[in-house]
């Protein structure tokens, strides 16, 4: 039976995956496996408030990648995006409550729908929410969800991220190229050595 992570990386940063180059150039084989999930909403889900994922650093601390697993339009809440709102001084102005109204009234917003496989890469500063799943006309939206932290930058991210605590730290990209490799040999669970993620208490 395939793997199913397993298939779904194959696609993405396998020896002909089509974010791997992307991802080599940003953040390097050393860059960390930083999350690992899926974000689902349903039909009646509120919208988000507008945010950055993390606190503010000069250096893109996290690359983060969206991918539709259906299509996606606007009443079931695409994600928006405030296009140049990764820097400093947007982010200070985003801090100040006087200013912030200003700054989000005049962002040039684009906003995420996508057909099914279509990707979304983003740095985690940049401004963004994800809008409400209509109670109406919505429907179920999934996105499949992963990203790789920049190895620049050391510390914490102040942004745990959501994936198995066992495999906190413990993944880069070029090791899961290694395993993206042995399973394109035939290793049928090629991240064995990783064990399933979980902590046993």
């Amino acid at each position: 039976e395939p793997h199913a992570g397993a298939e779904a990386l194959q696609e993405l940063l396998g020896t002909n995956g089509s974010l791997r180059m992307l991802y080599e150039n940003l953040v390097t084989l050393q860059g960390e496996f930083y999350e690992f999930a899926a974000l689902v909403t349903e039909p009646g889900s509120q919208r988000q408030t507008v945010h950055p994922d993390l606190p503010f650093n000069e250096v893109a601390p996290l690359y983060v990648v969206f991918i539709a697993l259906q299509d996606v339009n606007f009443p079931m809440g695409p994600t928006s995006f405030l296009l140049r709102t990764h820097t400093k001084q947007k982010n200070e102005k985003f801090n100040i409550q006087s200013e912030k109204d200003q700054l989000l009234r005049k962002a040039d917003t684009r906003f995420s729908t996508l057909k099914k496989g279509d990707a979304v890469v983003f740095d985690a500063r940049i401004l963004h929410c994800g809008n409400a799943n209509e109670p109406a006309d919505g429907s179920t939206r999934v996105l499949f969800n992963f990203s790789f932290r920049n190895p620049q930058v050391t510390g914490d991210l102040g942004y745990p991220g959501s994936i198995r605590p066992g495999y906190c730290g413990a993944l880069t990209l070029g090791g899961i190229q290694e395993a993206l490799d042995l399973y394109g040999a035939g290793d049928k669970n090629p991240f064995a050595s990783y064990s399933d993620g979980l902590i046993q208490t």
